[in-house]
C-alpha cells in the first residue's frame, strides 16, 4: 500500500501577517452576522496568521462559534470581497459517515455523533460497534485541527479503543488503545494520513478504513 510514501505535512506560516490580519478583520464582520460570538478557530492564535491564501490565491479564514458549537470558513478575493462561505467540519464529517457506512456497517460499526468532537480544539468522528458485549469497540478518525486551519496538506489519524461503556475512554481511564498504524506492517507507529483537498481526504480515509479491516478488525474482536 504505497500511501505510506507520502511526505509528512509541513506547516506553512509564510503568508503575510499584515495582509492576513486585514483579511481577518474584513471576514470577522461577515462571520458575526452568521453568529455574534464568532471568533478565530485557531487554537494557537499567535503562532500562525489568522488567514492564509489557498491554492487558488483566495483568502481562507476559519471561525468558530462556542454558542452553537459550529465553525464557518470564509473565502475572500485579494481585494477582501466575499467569494463564498460554508460551515467547516461538515465535509469531513459527511465523508467519514459515507465511507464508514460503505466499509464498516457490515462489521456492525455505526457513526456515534454524541461522542464525536465538532472542533476546534478537537475534530473527531467516532464509529461504535453495536454488538452488545463486555467491552465496546470504537474507531476514531482524529483530524489535526492545527494543521487543518493552516494551508494544506492537512492530516488525520485513526485511533482504536476498546473499553466498557458507550463512549471511548483514553489514557489511564480506558482499556485497550492504539493507533491503527501500530498494527500495519512497515508503517510509522504514529502515522498520520495527509491530504491536500476533499478528493484526497476521501481516498486516504478509504485506505485507512480498508487497512483497519485488514489489520485491526480481528485484534479488536479479541
Amino acid at each position: 500500500m504505497g500511501f505510506f510514501n507520502l511526505e509528512e505535512p509541513e506547516l506553512d506560516d509564510s503568508d503575510s501577517w499584515t495582509e492576513a490580519t486585514e483579511a481577518f478583520k474584513k471576514a470577522i464582520i461577515i462571520a458575526r452576522q452568521w453568529q455574534p460570538d464568532a471568533r478565530t478557530a485557531l487554537t494557537e492564535i499567535n503562532e500562525y496568521p489568522p488567514a492564509h491564501l489557498d491554492e487558488e490565491g483566495c483568502w481562507e479564514i476559519f471561525f468558530w462559534s462556542p454558542k452553537v458549537v459550529k465553525g464557518l470558513v470564509l473565502y475572500l478575493d485579494t481585494e477582501y470581497n466575499l467569494l463564498s462561505q460554508n460551515e467547516w467540519g461538515a465535509l469531513y464529517r459527511e465523508s467519514a459517515i459515507k465511507i464508514g457506512q460503505e466499509l464498516l456497517t457490515l462489521h456492525h460499526y455505526e457513526f456515534a455523533a454524541e461522542v464525536s468532537q465538532p472542533g476546534p480544539e478537537g475534530l473527531s468522528f467516532v464509529f461504535r460497534q453495536t454488538i452488545p458485549k463486555a467491552q465496546t469497540c470504537f474507531i476514531e478518525v482524529q483530524i489535526s485541527t492545527t494543521v487543518m486551519l493552516t494551508p494544506p496538506p492537512r492530516r488525520f489519524t485513526i485511533n482504536l479503543v476498546k473499553n466498557v461503556g458507550d463512549r471511548p475512554l483514553f489514557g489511564s481511564n480506558g482499556g485497550f488503545e492504539t493507533r491503527l498504524s501500530n498494527l500495519i506492517p512497515n508503517a510509522k507507529p504514529d502515522y498520520w494520513w495527509s491530504f491536500r483537498n476533499e478528493s484526497e481526504y476521501e481516498e486516504r480515509l478509504r485506505e485507512a478504513f480498508e487497512s483497519f479491516l485488514k489489520y485491526g478488525l480481528n485484534i479488536m474482536e479479541q
